[in-house]
């Protein structure tokens, strides 16, 4: 088939990538000047700044990594000194435990707490086919100190929100399947029992390896070379306005294709299908995303000691900090810093704090030199700021998402119209590249 992919994002690009694989004829028709979407690297001052998504983890066998590794794109792994994750709460900055021993001896959590954790396999069960949020899910199982202190700052690492707003089953399914087998801990139990037992059989997948990844330089070279592998099928500076399915096939802006991948945020598919498949704009009208503000600054390295020791730091909700996390880049990754210096990722706004999105680029630039003095101790003048703005930039997924998106992908399917992105069955950098396959098989039910 002839298709159309509206959005040169990864997602687009994946999905138009993996039709061509399968022998469609696919084309990219993107509004932006350069492929990637909200993906991109770029370097100022001698500094290294991920636009958006910066890492991934290996592991899945359709992931990221195996992508990578595909394309020929060069990887490198977060550094072992990156280990340390910290967490803003009740004032201070406290380490999250990496081992049963440490979590013996840390204040994160109190005795109470502790002795919570050890109820967990005998756990109520959720009802059957229930959906609940990620807080719900960590309060019943762990108790609602982990709850607090450990999901919730966990959540708001990846979705930027609030983890009462976060569907377990579509935000985190993993965590749900491990609930389904009789909670985690013998969910667990069960996966190592499995696996130990394919191994000794002979019968394990084949899988990357784990822990995280990264494109050396940066995502933006994933990008280049998914646009390398679609040349003379990507048309830039295409900025669609409507899809209008026909016999056997669509419109797109008057031009006929076999069908069409809505590879946008759901927000703007709305427009381009409000006229012609109204039933459809009412069903994306159901997902949301939350506005993102990454504050970049570059420091001397002497001026922030913890940024040698960890991944970064999340922020607890209620905090008298107004930053949800920092990522401390250049311990993460190599050659992120000009030498001598350390760069610091600072994530605002989110589904947790919206409004941040509409302070000024001093406003927030102000506001995490602050926060990273109370939080970090660093008082040393930035040698690099700057600011990078998405509007629309991180899809929340709330409690019944799943069903959300199989009412829509069940409306699109009859125009002909594929849903790929962010919006709909993953998030992630993972996700996404998965997510071809998904259009393929969607393709093939048409």
């Amino acid at each position: 088939m002839k298709v159309a992919v509206v959005g040169g994002g990864i997602g687009g690009l994946v999905a138009a990538r993996a039709l061509v694989a399968a022998g469609h004829d696919a084309h990219v028709l993107d509004a932006g000047v350069r492929p990637g979407g909200v993906i991109g690297t770029s370097t100022i001052d001698g500094y290294v700044r991920e636009h958006a998504a910066s890492s991934f983890l290996g592991g899945p066998a359709l992931g990221a990594l195996a992508l990578c590794h595909e394309l020929g794109v060069p990887v490198e792994r977060a550094s072992a000194r990156a280990k340390r994750r910290w967490i803003f709460i009740d004032g201070s900055l406290r380490a999250l435990p990496n081992s049963p021993v440490e979590l013996v001896r840390s204040d994160l959590l109190t005795w109470r707490g502790k002795l919570a954790l050890l109820r967990e396999p005998f756990a109520p069960p959720r009802p059957h086919g229930e959906d609940e949020s990620v807080h719900a899910f960590a309060a019943r199982r762990f108790g609602a100190e982990a709850a607090r202190s450990i999901f919730a700052p966990f959540v708001t690492g990846v979705y930027a929100a609030d983890a009462h707003d976060i569907s377990v089953d579509a935000g985190f399914p993993m965590l749900a399947e491990l609930d389904a087998a009789g909670g985690v801990v013998r969910g667990m139990v069960k996966k190592q029992v499995g696996s130990l037992i394919a191994r000794v059989r002979g019968q394990a997948a084949a899988s990357t390896p784990r822990g995280l990844w990264a494109p050396q330089g940066g995502l933006g070279a994933l990008i280049a070379a998914l646009e390398g592998t679609l040349a003379g099928r990507i048309r830039s500076g295409v900025t669609v306005s409507t899809v209008e399915p026909v016999a056997h096939g669509v419109l797109v802006d008057g031009e006929r294709w076999d069908g069409a991948v809505l590879a946008v945020p759901a927000v703007h598919a709305i427009e381009l299908v409000r006229g012609a498949v109204p039933e459809l704009a009412v069903k994306l009208g159901a997902f949301r995303r939350a506005p993102a503000a990454l504050v970049y600054l570059g420091l001397p390295r002497g001026a922030v000691p913890r940024a040698d020791e960890g991944f970064g730091m999340l922020v607890a909700r209620g905090e008298d900090l107004r930053m949800l996390g920092v990522v401390f880049e250049s311990t993460v990754w190599s050659q992120r810093a000009p030498d001598g210096n350390v760069l610091l990722r600072c994530i605002f706004a989110g589904g947790r704090d919206p409004e941040a999105a509409a302070l000024t680029d001093a406003e927030l630039v102000a506001i995490a030199r602050r926060d990273i003095e109370r939080a970090l101790g660093a008082t040393a003048a930035p040698t690099h700021a700057s600011v990078i703005r998405w509007p629309h930039g991180i899809a929340q997924y709330a409690v019944g998402h799943r069903d959300r998106v199989r009412a829509a992908v069940a409306v699109a399917r009859r125009a002909r119209i594929a849903l790929a992105g962010a919006d709909y069955r993953g998030p992630g950098v993972n996700d996404l590249c998965a997510d071809g396959a998904n259009i393929v098989d969607e393709l093939a039910a048409w």
